[in-house]
C-alpha cells in the first residue's frame, strides 16, 4: 500500500501541473523568446493525457474489486457442532487455507495492477523518444553501462542485488524520465503566460522571473519522480536497502536512468551538429555530476532513515535528501545558465571552451554537490565495515563453518577480493568468477544481517540467520576446481 500511496502522490503532482496549465492566461508579450516555451505539444505527450485518466479508471475498478475481496467471515462449515464438526475439521482447515491463498494473490495482483494502471502512462513518452531517436540512443549507450557498473562496484562490501539496481535504473528511464518530461512540457506550456502577461512595458523583469521559477519548478517535478522510484523499491524491497550505502547507489542509478532519458530527449531537438557536444556534457562529463549525484543525495536520506526508530526523525531525514536534491538540481542549473553566457568571452577557441570549459563549469556548479555525495558515501562505507568486521569475528567464533578466521581479513579487503576474483577469473572463466562473487557476497550478507539484527532499528525484515547460513553451506557444497591460493598482501603494494 505504501508504493500505491507514491503512485498517487505522482498523480497528484501532476494534476496539480494540469490543473495550473489549463488556466494560465494566454502571453501577452510579443517576444521571440517565447518560442521556446509554446512550441507544439508532441504526440506522445498528447497520447499520456489521454492514457493517464484511463489509468485512473482502471486503478479505481482494481480497488473497488480489493474492496470486496478483502477477508470476509468464515466458512459455512464452522456452524457445525458435536461429531460432525470434529470429522470435518481437516477438510474446513484445507478449505479455509486454500481460500485464503487464493484471497492473497487476488489482493497481490490488484494492488500490482493499481500501480501499473497508475505509473505505466508515464512511460509512453520516453519510449517514443528513444524508438524515435534510435541513432542517439545508440551514441550513449557506450557510457551508461559503464557508469552503472562503476556505482554498482562502489559497494565495497555487502551489494545489493543487480536485479534491483537496474529496476532503479529503469524506474529513472522510463518512469522518473517520463514524469519528469510530462510534467516540465505542462510547466513550459503555462508559464510564460503567469509571467510574461502584461509585461511588454517591462519584458525584464518578466525574464528573470521565468529563468528563475521554471528551474524551480523543473528542479521540484524532476526530484519528486526519481525520487518517488527510490522510495516505491525501498518499500517493495527493504531488505535489501539497509544503510546508507546502498540508499546511495540505488539513487545513483534511477538518477542515471532519467539522464539516459533526457539527453536521448535533448539529442532529438538539437541540430544534429551539436549532438556530440551534447554527448560530451551530458554523457561524460556530467554523467555522474548531475542527475546521479541529486539522485544520491536523496537516496542516502531514505538509506539513513532505514534505522532510525522515530517516526518524525525518519520523515525529516527523507525530507531532507529530497530537499538537498532539489537544492542541488535547482543551484546547478541557475548558475551553469549564467556561468554559460560568459564561457564564450573566457574561451574564445570553440574546442578549449568544449574540452575545458564544460568541465570547469560542472566543477564550479556540481562539486560541492559531488563531493558532498561521496563524503556521505565514505562515511557510510566506514560505518558498514566496522559493523560487519564485528559481525564476521563472531560468526567465526560461533564455529557454524559458514565464515572461517583466515577468510574474514579477505572479506574486509576489497582490493584482495578483487586481485582473488581477476585471477579466478582467468583460471575457471565466467562460471568460476560468478561463483566465487556468489559466495562471498552470501559471506557479507550473513554477517551484515547479522549486524543488523544488534542494532536499535532491527525489524521483521531482516532475514533468519538459519536460511543465510543455509545459502552459504550451499554455496560451499557445490563442485569447483582446487581453491586459488589468496593473493598475498605484498602483491597489493
Amino acid at each position: 500500500m505504501g508504493a500505491i500511496t507514491v503512485a498517487l502522490v505522482l498523480t497528484g503532482m501532476y494534476m496539480a501541473a494540469q490543473f495550473i496549465s489549463w488556466t494560465a492566461p494566454e502571453p501577452t508579450s510579443r517576444s521571440a523568446f517565447l518560442k521556446v516555451f509554446l512550441l507544439p505539444e508532441p504526440t506522445p505527450f498528447r497520447v499520456t493525457r489521454i492514457l493517464l485518466p484511463v489509468g485512473w479508471g482502471v486503478a479505481a475498478l482494481l480497488g473497488l474489486m480489493l474492496l470486496l475481496t478483502r477477508p470476509g467471515a468464515t466458512p459455512a462449515a464452522q456452524h457445525t457442532s458435536g461429531t460432525r464438526e470434529a470429522r470435518h475439521t481437516s477438510g474446513t482447515s484445507e478449505a479455509r487455507h486454500a481460500t485464503g491463498m487464493r484471497s492473497e494473490r487476488t489482493v497481490r495482483a490488484c494492488q500490482w495492477g493499481i500501480l501499473g494502471a497508475l505509473l505505466l502512462p508515464f512511460a509512453v513518452m520516453p519510449l517514443a523518444g528513444m524508438g524515435g531517436n534510435a541513432p542517439q540512443l545508440l551514441l550513449c549507450l557506450p557510457f551508461t553501462p559503464a557508469a552503472l557498473l562503476l556505482v554498482h562496484r562502489v559497494q565495497l562490501y555487502r551489494r545489493m542485488p543487480g536485479w534491483l539496481l537496474l529496476a532503479g535504473f529503469g524506474w529513472g528511464a522510463l518512469i522518473g524520465g517520463g514524469f519528469g518530461l510530462v510534467t516540465i512540457t505542462c510547466m513550459q506550456r503555462s508559464v510564460p503566460g503567469y509571467f510574461m502577461s502584461g509585461s511588454w512595458e517591462h519584458p525584464l523583469d518578466g525574464f528573470r522571473e521565468l529563468y528563475t521559477l521554471f528551474p524551480l519548478g523543473t528542479a521540484v517535478m524532476t526530484e519528486c519522480g526519481k525520487t518517488a522510484g527510490v522510495v516505491v523499491l525501498f518499500l517493495l524491497f527493504r531488505r535489501h536497502i539497509d544503510g546508507v550505502v546502498s540508499g546511495t547507489v540505488l539513487g545513483a542509478a534511477v538518477g542515471l536512468g532519467f539522464n539516459l532519458t533526457e539527453t536521448v530527449h535533448h539529442l532529438g531537438l538539437v541540430n544534429s551538429a551539436h549532438h556530440y557536444s551534447q554527448l560530451w556534457d551530458r554523457q561524460v562529463v556530467g554523467l555522474l555530476a548531475a542527475h546521479a549525484t541529486f539522485t544520491a543525495l536523496a537516496g542516502a536520506g531514505i538509506g539513513a532513515a532505514r534505522w532510525l526508530p522515530a517516526r518524525r526523525d525518519r520523515m525529516l531525514t527523507v525530507g531532507g535528501g529530497l530537499m538537498a536534491a532539489i537544492g542541488a538540481h535547482f543551484g546547478t542549473d541557475v548558475l551553469l545558465m549564467r556561468l554559460d553566457g560568459h564561457r564564450a568571452r573566457w574561451y574564445p577557441d570553440e574546442t578549449v571552451g568544449l574540452l575545458v570549459g564544460i568541465p570547469v563549469m560542472t566543477v564550479l556548479t556540481s562539486g560541492v554537490f559531488v563531493a558532498l555525495c561521496v563524503l556521505i558515501l565514505r562515511r557510510g562505507l566506514k560505518a558498514q565495515a566496522a559493523g560487519v568486521a564485528h559481525a564476521l569475528h563472531a560468526e567465526a567464533a560461533s564455529g557454524r563453518g559458514a565464515v572461517t578466521g583466515p577468510e574474514i581479513d579477505l572479506l574486509l579487503r576489497p582490493r584482495r577480493r578483487l586481485l582473488l576474483e581477476l585471477r579466478v577469473w582467468r583460471r575457471d572463466g565466467v562460471a568460476g568468477l560468478r561463483h566465487l562473487v556468489r559466495f562471498q557476497q552470501a559471506q557479507l550478507d550473513l554477517a551484515t544481517q547479522r549486524w543488523h539484527r544488534r542494532r536499535p532499528g532491527a525489524d521483521i525484515f531482516i532475514p533468519s540467520a538459519e536460511h543465510l547460513r543455509a545459502v552459504v553451506a550451499e554455496l560451499q557444497g557445490m563442485p569447483t576446481s582446487e581453491p586459488s591460493p589468496l593473493p598475498a598482501r605484498e602483491a597489493l603494494s
